[in-house]
This record gives C-alpha cells, structure tokens and sequence, in this order.
C-alpha cells in the first residue's frame, strides 16, 4: 500500500475502531484513528525485538573518534537501511584528543606502582575489549608529582573548608569522591585553587558496597570499577564555539579557559586505588562526619605524606593535532502534510566502554520506535510530521555531535522544530522523566496507554508517585542544544535507579539485565517515546499545555519575587512580570478552549498552520539572543544548566545568576527583560487562538 495522510486513511480504518475520548490536539475523528495507529506502534515494539538490537551493540567498547565507533554507526545504518530509511551520516572534524599514555605511582611514604585497568571479576562475563585508558576526557597533559590532599566531593563548601582549615592546595595533587556535581566542575575548581592534578574516584559509600551489592551479584560499582568521562565544561567542539565544524570553520586554539579545558591532569581511579592513596594520608582531621566514605580506614585531609607522581599523554600535539571525525546517523520519514515541522528524537551512540546502559539502552530504544514508525508508514500510515531518528557521536565528550547538528540547522529549528524527545540511560527499576513544562501533560497522558506488567506504565508511574512529577530540564545530555541554546520543548524520559557501572567496562548486557531483566523496562521506553513523538507528529494542532507552563513559571517566579522587591526599583519590576504572567495564564486558558472549540468544529489546514506556527514560536519568545551574562551560548530564560553543579536545573537562571551574583541593579533589569518576553510569548499564544477563530 503506498502512504496515506492521516486524513485519507480515516476512511479506511474508522468502522474498525472502537468509540473512545478525545485527545490533546485532535478532532474526534482523528482521536480514534490515532489510538490504532500506536496500537499498532505498541505492536511493532517488543522486548526481544529490542534485545536483538541491544545485544549486539554492546559486544565491543565504542568511544567517541575510534574504530569501535566507526563500526557501531555501520551497525545503524545498515539497520536503517534494511526497514526502508536512506540514513545519512553527519561528519564533523572537532577536536577531540585521545589520551596515549597514563601512569599513576604513589613514590612516598612508599613506592607503588599502579595498575590501570580494569580487571576481570570472578563470577562475572568478560571484561570487553579494548579500554580506553584511564584519563578523563578533555584532561590536561603533562607530568606533575606532589603531596596528596582529599577535598571531599571537591565543591564550593569544600574547598572553604579547607581553606579556613589553613590547608594550602597550591602545586598538591588532590583526590576527590565523585558525586553532587559534574566533575568537570571538579575540575575547574581543582585548577582554580591551585591544585597540580586531580585524581577521582567512586567511594562506596556513594556508589558501591556501602549502597548495596556489587557487580556481578548487583547493579553497585565493584572495587576495581572506575568512572570515566569527560572534564569539559561546555557543550561542543571547544574550537568552534557557538557554531559547527564544518570544513571551512575557522577555529580557535582549544586552550582557553571559556571552553571549560582544564590544563592540569585528571584521572578516575578505582575505590581500591584511592584506598592505597588515602589511607596514607595524616594530619588534617576531617571538618565533618560528611567527609568520611566507607572505605575502610579513618580518612584525612593531608597534606601527605603520601605524594604521588602523575602522567597523562594524548595526541594533541600528534600530525591531527587532536582532531578526529565524530560521525552522527540521522534518518527521517518525511511528513505527509507538514514536512518542514520537524520532532527529533535522539540518543547518542557512544560510550566508554561497551555502554550497554550508557547508551545502548537509549540508542535501542530509538532503533525500535523507528523500526515501529517505519513499519506504519508502509502500512499507509505515514506521519503528518516529519520525524527525525538521530544518534548522537560524541556526547560523552560534552554533547558534541548533536551540539554541532543543532548549530549546523539552527535556522530550520528554530522555525520547524516541534520538539525533541531523548533517550539517554534508560534502563532501571524506576520510571522518570523531565520536560518542559509545556509537554509534561503530554507524556503523563500518553503513558497511559504504554504496557506495563499491571497494567498501564501510567498505572505503574503512579503506584510509585501518586503526584506523576516530571523534573525540569537541566544538563548531562542531549536535549541542551535543542532546549538551552534554542528554546524548542524538549522531554527525556527512561528507567533509573541503583547503578554503578556505567562509564565502565563493566556496563555490560550482563550488568544491564540485573536491573531490567527480560528488556521489559527498556521497551516501555521506547513505546512510550514511539507513542509522544506519533502524536506531535500527527496532532491537527500541536498539543502543547501553555496552562501548565504558565502554572509552573509563575511558581518559580513567586519563589524568587520577594528577593527582587527588597531591592531599589524592585516593586515596579516585580509588577511588570506579574502582569505579564497574567497575560500568559490568560492567554493560554484562552488558547486551551479555543483549540477544543475549533477541534470540536469544521477543520480548516491553513488554520491550522498558522496556529500551529505561533505556538512553535512561543518557548523561542522566552529565548535570548545574545544568552545569559557571561554565558552566551545558553539562551533559555526559563530553564538552563547550573553552572555551579552542571547537571542540576537552574529556573529563571538570568534573575537567578544576577542574584546569585549579588548585583541588585543587574537583578531588576533581568527582571524587565524577562517580562518583555513573557509578552512577547503571551503575545504568540494569543495570535494562535486567534489563528483558530471562525
């Protein structure tokens, strides 16, 4: 059969389907012919199904610029290929060093050489081949030798309690647990106070035997485990910043500080390595019980006398200069009726190791939603969208590849883009999810229809959480360059919980079948992703909840508005945004009813379209141009990365980072500034109700 639109394969299926309710952004009609076409989605979606994807993905390691890689994206696209998609693959030359050497000895009070591999388990499969050496991506070169210090989780506080304890950092070599923070914020503040290199490593008590079990008898990190991963703190490649690499890109020197390299060696080592460190430290007495982890010894600050002697060699000075290919696979069904509105849904397809969590677990998810949509195209059922299936290269890098993607089509994005829907991690006990608030009513809903083993994923969610909570967006994954740099909605979605093995070479299938045994979890996944990004495809108007996102702004809004009109000018400010929130609520319960009003009524596609366009328009509104002082890249007034943590969520971050900054002045205009654009965005919603009318 060749494709139908949604419209003309009504008429086929409509006796057949069952009377039900309406849904968000859908006449009546178009209602029941969605509910069978995920029906049928759900159908083409099943665990073994998706095991025969995970499986084989995750037999070798494949980081980011190496042969593995190059033989993972041959795996997609052969795959895409055989069900019908013409994938292409996006190259970008970025400069991405891969370390050649590291070596790590402990040369007093004793000499100990260590060992820098992570070593078979008795019990557990093999130990996949080959591993990357253990070096943080994006660590510093050289050779540095000096006395220990432990700095706890190497944060803030941290680093003023040291300091008020006289323990002076300058030229130390420090050691610190990972956890509470990215560790390229580690990084950062190693550097910035003074430290020679800087050692991490996971201490049971966050993440191994203190939690529970470890591998190979439980999902927690085993003694010798490591954690790898990136210490850039900004997203893409360091020498185009805030545009793509591209052949003729001109770029700068990926030495400088705004991109977040740090220029001191940083290694993860194992709970076994740092315990041979640590318990040679004295003096120093912990400033908290918080500062002590479970491996078994008192710990202490230092300095010494344990001294180390550390190495790290890459091939940035090699004839490549450090630059490699990262390579993304990216294919799209084109949309039967609006095919330059574009859903993106995506998972990046490298790893550390064999990644069979982190990513294979996300990549495979979206594998089967695009092998589902594909299924339904050629059984006449082609979205009215256009649906694009990407594989991200390079994020563990620091969101690289679909950093460079997204400021490659920037211009088409920001008018065509619906949404953009992650897979990242996605396989656990635990249902979660984050989103903008404009589409968290979407997902709950649409969860409601996605299997479960008693009943709906919906029904599950809510045993666990009577309240359905979806978190808000903040960083570590791929959504940032659609939702942080371009304002366009954006969800992410998946199975978490106790598991510490990834960015090991223990994220093994083994290890991944502790936690979701049978590939049930990871198949409601990626039904659930198939099913949202099949109803932003299809819907006649797009079904955003503007009364939901003007809810939640106005409630992060309050929590901040009494800091605001404590400061000269304050109270008229303050007033401004109020008004303009109350445009936006106004405007949005407007919007809900004449949408269902016009649903309800006699379908007309050129208002469609035109609602259609304003409404993509509105979180784009809520965007800055010229981004957040001091970070440009980083557009989203609403919701963006703390760049304090680099994963937690910072709200209202332009009032926020004035506040935090303590500039009362800079505060106010802040202020202002975002009412203008609360308008602005009100502004859109009411001209799509207005594109709506009779």
């Amino acid at each position: 059969m060749g494709r139908l639109s949604l419209a003309g394969a009504l008429g086929i299926l409509l006796a057949a389907v069952p009377a039900a309710g309406a849904q968000t952004g859908f006449p009546p009609q178009g209602a029941e012919l969605q509910r069978t076409i995920e029906t049928r989605a759900l159908e083409a979606i099943d665990p073994e199904g998706l095991a025969g994807l995970a499986v084989p993905l995750s037999a070798r390691p494949h980081v980011a610029g190496s042969p593995g890689q190059a033989a993972f994206a041959d795996s997609l696209v052969a795959w895409l290929s055989s069900w019908g998609y013409r994938p292409e693959r996006a190259t970008y030359r970025v400069y991405l060093p891969h370390v050649t050497d590291v070596s790590l000895a402990l040369v007093a009070p004793e000499r100990v050489d260590f060992e820098l591999a992570e070593t078979a388990i008795e019990g557990a499969a093999a130990v996949p081949e080959p591993q990357y050496p253990w070096a943080n991506g994006y660590s510093g070169a050289g050779s540095v030798e000096g006395q220990v210090v432990y700095v706890n989780y190497g944060l803030h506080d941290d680093y003023a309690l040291l300091a008020a304890n006289g323990i002076d950092l300058e030229g130390k070599i420090v050691v610190a647990r990972y956890g509470r923070s990215y560790r390229g914020i580690k990084a950062r503040l190693a550097e910035e106070h003074g430290a020679a290199g800087l050692i991490l490593y996971s201490d049971p008590r966050d993440d191994g035997w203190f939690r529970g079990e470890p591998y190979p008898n439980g999902p927690y990190r085993p003694r010798t485990g490591i954690q790898k991963g990136s210490v850039k703190n900004a997203s893409g490649d360091p020498t185009t910043p805030g545009y793509p690499s591209l052949s003729d890109a001109i770029r700068v020197a990926p030495d400088g500080s705004a991109e977040g390299l740090p220029s001191i060696p940083v290694v993860p080592v194992s709970a076994d390595i740092a315990g041979a460190i640590l318990s040679r430290l004295e003096g120093g007495l912990l400033p908290h019980d918080d500062w002590q982890g479970a491996l078994p010894f008192r710990y202490h600050l230092g300095p010494g006398p344990a001294t180390v002697r550390l190495t790290v060699d890459d091939d940035r000075d090699g004839p490549d200069a450090g630059l490699r290919d990262v390579t993304n696979v990216v294919a799209r069904i084109e949309g039967t009726d609006w095919p330059d509105e574009w859903v993106i849904v995506g998972a990046h397809i490298d790893a550390w190791g064999p990644g069979a969590n982190d990513n294979v677990s996300g990549t495979s998810s979206v594998l089967a939603a695009a092998r589902a949509v594909r299924v339904l195209a050629d059984a006449g059922f082609a979205p009215r969208r256009t649906i694009v299936f990407a594989g991200w290269d390079g994020e563990e890098w620091g969101l690289i590849g679909s950093t460079e993607w997204v400021e490659e089509h920037a211009e088409a994005l920001s008018t065509g883009a619906v949404a953009y829907l992650n897979q990242d991690m996605i396989a656990g006990p635990s249902f979660g999810a984050g989103a903008s608030p404009s589409l968290k009513p979407l997902i709950r809903d649409a969860a409601g229809v996605v299997r479960s083993r008693n009943g709906s994923l919906r029904d599950a969610w809510g045993a666990a959480d009577s309240t359905l909570a979806i978190d808000d967006l903040g960083g570590g994954s791929d959504f940032a360059g659609f939702y942080h740099h371009l304002g366009i909605p954006s969800a992410g979605h998946g199975f978490g919980g106790p598991y510490g093995l990834y960015h090991s070479a223990y994220d093994t299938r083994e290890a991944v079948e502790i936690v979701d045994p049978g590939y049930e979890n990871q198949t409601a996944s990626s039904e659930l992703v198939a099913i949202i990004a099949l109803r932003l495809a299809n819907a006649e108007v797009l079904p955003y909840d503007y009364v939901t996102f003007g809810r939640e702004v106005r409630g992060l809004w309050d929590a901040k508005r009494g800091e605001i009109v404590a400061r000269p000018d304050g109270e008229a400010a303050a007033a401004r945004l109020d008004s303009a929130l109350d445009s936006l609520s106004a405007a949005a319960q407007r919007f809900d009813s004449a949408r269902q009003e016009y649903l309800d009524g006699a379908i007309d596609a050129g208002r469609s379209r035109r609602a259609n366009a304003e409404l993509r328009a509105v979180e784009r509104e809520l965007t800055r141009g010229t981004g957040l002082v001091g970070r440009p890249w980083n557009r989203n007034l609403v919701f963006t990365t703390d760049e304090r943590n680099g994963y937690a969520t910072l709200d209202l971050p332009s009032i926020s980072e004035a506040l935090i900054a303590g500039d009362a002045a800079r505060a106010v205009r802040e202020v202002d500034d975002f009412a203008t654009r609360v308008r602005a965005a009100a502004k859109r919603v009411e001209a799509a109700s207005d594109a709506l009318a009779p």
